[in-house]
């Protein structure tokens, strides 16, 4: 392939975020990430799917652009920005006849994919089998993140660690309904503090921090959200910032990258059915 590929990557998130920048700052800048018109991700400092409420997003030096319409994209990879497509999938696709799909949304229940939407089809995570849903699968558990299967599937997620073991400490929704915060990203707070409420019917749900720390996620004011979903990321170490990208998301970055290269060179050490 001599021109740059086209690389089309579902999710906006942190995972897909760190892949982006790596793959951007090896020189692949036709690229553009397809996002729901209302994105819940929570560490929003490290997520490109917070252009689509704010129209563009810098995470590091890179500039992304909300887009409405795949046709815009040219001049958006001409200005080196990255568009974040919330169009139908099936309309980008179409537009931009990516070389590459990357499936990066790591969501629970898998959407569906195929080898069938571009000539290499790469998925993150559980859920999907190597060979079959796409041509390869990465890794992202903790403890063999980044690795390629050719075939099988990844291996499914932990239990999130007891509490007091870990520096990060998740807030969930006890009950569906509307996430109400005041708050905002990168806020410190004492153990027990309010971080917002949950609006249920007539019934609100106060939210109190789980351990004391700095507010590293934080879903927008007003998010619709189920039962069990993340709203609040609480980080107790000093040095990290609502700005700091997880070193999954540099794993995966790198390791995504690598794969991108060595597939067009056609050194890559894995044969695609």
């Amino acid at each position: 392939m001599t021109r740059s590929p086209s690389i089309l990557i579902r999710g906006a998130g942190e995972m897909a975020t760190g892949i982006a920048l790596h793959l951007s700052a090896a020189g692949f800048e036709r690229l553009a990430l397809q996002e729901c018109p209302c994105p819940t991700a929570i560490r929003r400092g490290v997520c490109f799917s917070e252009a689509v409420a704010e129209g563009r997003w810098q995470v590091r030096e890179k500039v992304a652009r909300h887009l409405r319409e795949p046709e815009q994209s040219p001049a958006c990879w001409a200005q080196g920005e990255i568009p974040v497509l919330t169009c139908a999938e099936e309309a980008t696709l179409h537009a931009l006849r990516p070389d590459i799909f990357i499936e990066a949304t790591l969501r629970k229940r898998p959407v569906a994919l195929g080898k069938h939407l571009a000539s290499l089809v790469l998925a993150l995570g559980p859920g999907f089998t190597a060979g079959q849903d796409a041509h390869l699968v990465v890794e992202t558990h903790p403890a063999h993140c980044g690795e390629i299967l050719a075939s099988g599937m990844a291996r499914a997620p932990e239990g999130e660690p007891a509490a007091g073991q870990a520096s990060v400490q998740h807030l969930r929704a006890p009950a569906d309904g509307h996430f109400r915060t005041s708050r905002r990203l990168g806020d410190r707070l004492e153990a027990g503090a309010p971080v917002g409420f949950l609006q249920t019917g007539a019934r609100s749900i106060p939210l109190y921090a789980p351990i004391p720390g700095m507010l590293r996620g934080l879903l927008r004011d007003g998010t619709l959200v189920r039962q069990g979903r993340k709203v609040a990321d609480m980080d107790d170490r000093p040095h990290i910032t609502p700005q700091t990208l997880s070193s999954r998301a540099t794993t995966l970055g790198r390791a995504v990258t690598r794969l991108v290269r060595q597939w067009l060179q056609g050194d890559a050490p894995y044969v695609l059915p």
